[in-house]
């Protein structure tokens, strides 16, 4: 099975502003994580990223057509029908690879994108980048001591200036 770490971002690597809002990113990432969310069948975020996008009234994690998979540490966590409880990485991956899924989407949140990556969980990432600059906010990787060398695959050029990358993760 195969691993994706998606992340719509800031140029500067913010996945959200210092107050955890996400208002800079224009409606394009939204459809990208949508659209490859449906493609793969299977995705995977963090238990806050869950909470977040629970508010939303204009966007939502129940309008995807995929296995939705939460990770939280907590095991006794309430979800709504149709979402599925992992309290780790590995977990979460035991899950989408019983369901027999060959490609997996994580969009977790800095501390659970860093978790991945440090397990060495990730064999991609899809970054679509936000021409906006922020200065400070929500990283995309929380603070790991852990370093990986990237392939370039692929550099599209979006609507309204977004760039999406796609990199390798050299093991």
């Amino acid at each position: 099975m195969k691993t994706y770490l998606f992340a719509a971002i800031s140029l500067d690597g913010f996945i959200a502003t210092a107050k955890g809002d996400e208002d800079f990113l224009a409606d394009e990432h939204w459809a990208e994580f949508k659209k490859l969310a449906e493609k793969f069948g299977c995705f995977i975020v963090s238990r806050k990223a869950y909470d977040v996008v629970n508010k939303w009234s204009d966007y939502g994690f129940d309008e995807i057509k995929a296995l939705k998979i939460i990770v939280s540490q907590n095991k006794d966590l309430k979800l709504k029908q149709n979402y599925l409880l992992a309290n780790s990485p590995a977990e979460a991956l035991q899950i989408a690879e019983g369901n027999k899924f060959k490609n997996v989407l994580v969009a977790g949140g800095g501390h659970l994108n860093s978790a991945f990556l440090d397990k060495n969980l990730i064999d991609e990432l899809i970054l679509t980048i936000e021409p906006r600059v922020l200065g400070e906010g929500i990283s995309f990787f929380s603070n790991k001591n852990f370093s990986k060398k990237l392939k370039l695959n692929s550099c599209e050029k979006l609507k309204k200036g977004i760039v999406r990358l796609g990199y390798k993760i050299i093991n």
